[in-house]
């Protein structure tokens, strides 16, 4: 149930990850490798159709990285090279936590890395 009484939590206004089957953020790093960013806009809580929509937009990501036209577009990158980061410059909920803990394991098991950049206070 979502936490709709924490004021560090509050329900969001919108969905803080939009646009579920679409790469908010590609960039080629010099090293060859690549990363992805999904761009998490307000907190993460605790409600179904946050904790899906992590699922969802990291599963998507993980498909794409597959995908011939994305591997020749950004030059064959060794697996290992390739991340998907995790933007939120908000409170995330533990139980959103939990959910990202789960993708990371998808994302390893992938050879790619899931990892979380937060704004620093």
């Amino acid at each position: 149930m979502a936490d709709n009484f924490n004021p560090e939590f509050p329900k969001p206004n919108w969905p803080p990850i939009e646009d579920l089957e679409s790469v908010d953020i590609t960039g080629k790093r010099r090293d060859g490798g690549v990363d992805l960013v999904i761009v998490a806009s307000q907190p993460l809580d605790d409600a179904p159709d946050t904790l899906s929509s992590i699922r969802r937009k990291v599963a998507y990501y993980l498909d794409v990285i597959d995908l011939a036209e994305f591997q020749a577009e950004m030059g064959h990158p060794p697996r290992d090279r390739i991340s998907i980061i995790l933007r939120c410059d908000h409170p995330i909920h533990p139980r959103a936590a939990e959910v990202i803990a789960e993708c990371q394991t998808s994302a390893r098991e992938r050879d790619v890395r899931l990892e979380v950049q937060q704004k620093q206070a």
